[in-house]
């Protein structure tokens, strides 16, 4: 008898150890995983005191092994600043696209480049300071319409999003109503400076007229001064409402001229506004002059 109850007691204690530990292992894996923290390859921003390299709209974005920068679009001759203070490492002519550009390498080891320029204010070996003017805005090399080509390198190779780095700091330094988009004119805190106005002062045509002509409501010029040719537009009920900008021959007596926002076809017969690659319209001319006509 005593045997009985102790062989059913044995057994009782064994059957509630088997439930009890296929509790346990039941609760245990349906509980999530702990992971311990490891360390995982990010790229960290630096630290950035930079400025905005010149004025304008954001016209093209960063892409990533595509367009490993911004574009800046505005009028031709906008100055072009250094976005911190560094030594000038490059300054010329680039064969891959960027047409007159620069270099600079600051002292934190980080590198900011500058293409499309017009005109180069700096030279190689030169050491320049945040704010300080180093070139014109211009649409040298691969461009279509003046613009600032802004790389920003944390080293030699890594490229990194200048509106990463840009847009915290514009805002902290400026008293900005509400931070930069690309919709937003970008602004730049230095002091004014002077501007060579001489084109935007000067609509007349001061040496040979290529081609000129009159639509319904403007009158439009190609004119060749000492080898430079620029587009004049001038509209009939507003003169004061006039442009002047650089032109170059694209095709048997047919120019092209590029303001920043819009281009300007001119044939013998009539002139073509375009805008990012789509015509907006075409004007016939009433009447025409061509050179030796």
């Amino acid at each position: 008898m005593n045997k009985n109850i102790i062989s059913r007691l044995c057994a009782y204690i064994l059957i509630g150890l088997i439930s009890l530990t296929t509790v346990i292992s039941t609760t245990t894996s349906a509980s999530p995983p702990v992971v311990k923290a490891s360390a995982v390859n990010q790229t960290l921003l630096p630290s950035s005191n930079l400025i905005w390299p010149t004025q304008g709209i954001i016209s093209q974005s960063f892409r990533k092994h595509q367009h490993e920068g911004i574009d800046i679009a505005g009028a031709m001759g906008t100055p072009i600043y250094a976005a911190a203070s560094g030594k000038v490492v490059k300054a010329g002519w680039d064969d891959w696209g960027l047409g007159n550009f620069i270099e600079i390498k600051h002292p934190d080891g980080t590198m900011t480049v500058y293409g499309h320029n017009n005109r180069l204010l700096v030279s190689k070996g030169q050491t320049v300071t945040q704010g300080q003017i180093i070139a014109e805005m211009g649409s040298t090399g691969n461009s279509t319409a003046p613009h600032l080509h802004f790389e920003f390198y944390q080293n030699s190779r890594l490229a990194i999003d200048p509106l990463k780095l840009l847009s915290s700091s514009t805002t902290a330094k400026l008293p900005l109503d509400k931070p930069v988009s690309p919709s937003q004119p970008v602004p730049v805190n230095v002091p004014p400076v002077k501007v060579n106005h001489e084109l935007k002062v000067n609509h007349e045509c001061t040496g040979i007229i290529v081609i000129t002509g009159e639509t319904a409501k403007a009158r439009i010029q190609v004119c060749n001064e000492n080898g430079q040719l620029f587009y004049i537009g001038q509209l009939k009920q507003d003169t004061s409402q006039a442009v002047k900008i650089l032109a170059w021959n694209v095709g048997e007596n047919k120019y092209r001229a590029d303001n920043g926002s819009f281009s300007y076809l001119v044939s013998p017969e009539k002139v073509e506004v375009w805008r990012n690659g789509s015509q907006i319209r075409a004007d016939n001319f009433d009447n025409f002059q061509q050179a030796g006509n």
